[in-house]
């Protein structure tokens, strides 16, 4: 009798070992994934003015950030065939708090332009939109496929927005290599 009752009772604790495993894994991706908007805004938030070769070398530590997960020694993917996207956005505030695009550089995504102005008045809080002013946008975005339950919830995209000001100057530019031909 106890043989029978153990059998019933073995998938169904397999599938909870299982899943909380599954689960326990993706939060601490997301949890990494945090930290890493967290790091490059807070990187271009400390600048009064960066490069592309800055930039650059801020979407660098992605992979660092997101180790064991990817972009570790070989059999672990790199992070960019692993799928992670990484965007910084400078939105400048009008006198009236409307956003509209300053700067934009991403790797593994595109960049936002100025034809995503009306996209921002959904992706920036309106609590942060104060007449002319600038914010630092960070985002993350990392496609989470479960090892055991890939059939059951298939890839889940997960993200991460972050906001920063600008701590040394009203509005951080973004220039070429040689800090000419800035945009602000």
């Amino acid at each position: 009798m106890a043989a029978v009752e153990f059998s019933l009772i073995l998938p169904v604790l397999i599938l909870l070992w299982i899943g909380g495993v599954e689960v326990t894994q993706a939060l601490s991706i997301d949890r990494r994934l945090n930290n890493l908007s967290s790091s490059i805004g807070d990187l271009v938030a400390r600048s009064k003015l960066v490069t592309y070769a800055d930039v650059t070398k801020i979407f660098d530590i992605g992979p660092g950030a997101l180790f064991p997960y990817c972009g570790g020694p070989p059999p672990q993917p790199s992070c960019t065939s692993a799928g992670l996207q990484m965007r910084i956005t400078a939105v400048d505030m009008n006198g009236t708090g409307t956003p509209s695009v300053a700067w934009s550089r991403a790797s593994g995504t595109t960049a936002y332009t100025s034809s995503n102005n009306a996209l921002l008045l959904t992706l920036v809080p309106s609590a942060l939109r104060v007449a002319n002013t600038q914010v630092i946008m960070a985002e993350v975005f990392y496609p989470y496929t479960p090892a055991v339950g890939k059939v059951i919830v298939g890839t889940r995209t997960l993200n991460d927005r972050m906001y920063f000001v600008p701590r040394l100057v009203n509005n951080i530019q973004l220039c070429d290599d040689n800090k000419q031909n800035c945009v602000s």
